[in-house]
């Protein structure tokens, strides 16, 4: 498991049903699949782009025009542009080999890595950032708001963690950071940064199926063109079966069409995976 799916939650705000600590563990199961071949796609393809931050985007391109400052080649996988004391970041090619972001990251002596992962389309665009990892690892709290900041595109945005299309960095950082985006997912690829089965645009969006039956969140899940899989709460490998009177904990998708069930003869101690304020 990568080493930000054990400490995002620990500076992220909750975003919902599917990222959970027990939906987090079940990463590991999920992200054993080949990659398929490469092919370019600019961040700025992504579906519904919105807003994350208060920071106007119109603006940011205005300063970019007005001061003439030159952009990264065309064959760059980042746009890098100086904008005042900051850079001005985007990904300009989703399936470039992860070194090379990190090389034009360093170029410009930013000590930051950055993770482009496979993930739904309602996951697509979504970004986890880490401000200072060396104080996240020495224990110590991470404020959410740090010196690298996102850029939200224009319009309203529905996401619970926003819609970033790029992010600022000062020119003069010197920590260590990490920031994880998701990519909409080949055909065939397994998602790594996996949605809650019931978040929106997922299959169970709005339906309580925690603690409901196999049998029945089985039937919900095939009824919408979704293959389920499990993994049980003791730790045993996932396969294509589990009883039908066993009950299920939790879920995430982890591809298209594929969802991951953690299931138990007994109910777990969760009781609801539907936020009243977002159905």
């Amino acid at each position: 498991m990568h080493e930000i799916d054990r400490l995002v939650a620990g500076i992220a705000p909750d975003p919902g049903p599917g990222t959970t600590p027990i939906a987090r563990e079940l990463l590991e199961e999920i992200t054993s699949v080949p990659v398929p071949a490469r092919r370019r796609r600019s961040w700025f393809t992504l579906p519904h782009p919105r807003r994350w931050a208060a920071v106007p985007v119109l603006a940011t391109l205005a300063a970019l025009l007005s001061f003439g400052v030159a952009q990264a080649p065309a064959s760059a996988a980042l746009d890098i542009v100086l904008v005042d004391d900051h850079y001005v970041i985007t990904v300009q090619d989703l399936l470039a080999d992860p070194e090379v972001y990190q090389r034009e990251l360093r170029a410009r002596g930013l000590d930051i890595t950055l993770d482009v992962v496979p993930t739904s389309a309602s996951l697509a665009g979504q970004m986890f950032l880490i401000n200072d990892m060396d104080r996240l690892r020495s224990g110590r709290m991470v404020p959410v708001e740090g010196p690298i900041t996102t850029i939200g595109s224009p319009g309203p945005c529905e996401r619970f963690l926003g819609c970033p299309i790029g992010v600022k960095v000062p020119v003069d950082f010197d920590k260590k950071a990490e920031i994880t985006l998701g990519r909409q997912a080949l055909p065939g690829e397994r998602y790594k940064m996996p949605p809650g089965i019931a978040m929106p645009g997922e299959p169970l969006h709005c339906v309580d199926y925690v603690n409901k039956s196999v049998a029945e969140v089985a039937a919900l899940l095939r009824e919408r063109g979704v293959t389920p899989s499990y993994i049980s709460n003791n730790g045993k490998p996932s396969g294509p079966s589990a009883p039908g009177g066993w009950y299920v904990h939790d879920g995430v998708m982890s591809a298209d069409g594929q969802a991951l069930l953690l299931v138990g003869a007994e109910p777990g101690t969760r009781r609801s995976s539907v936020p009243r304020s977002r159905c």
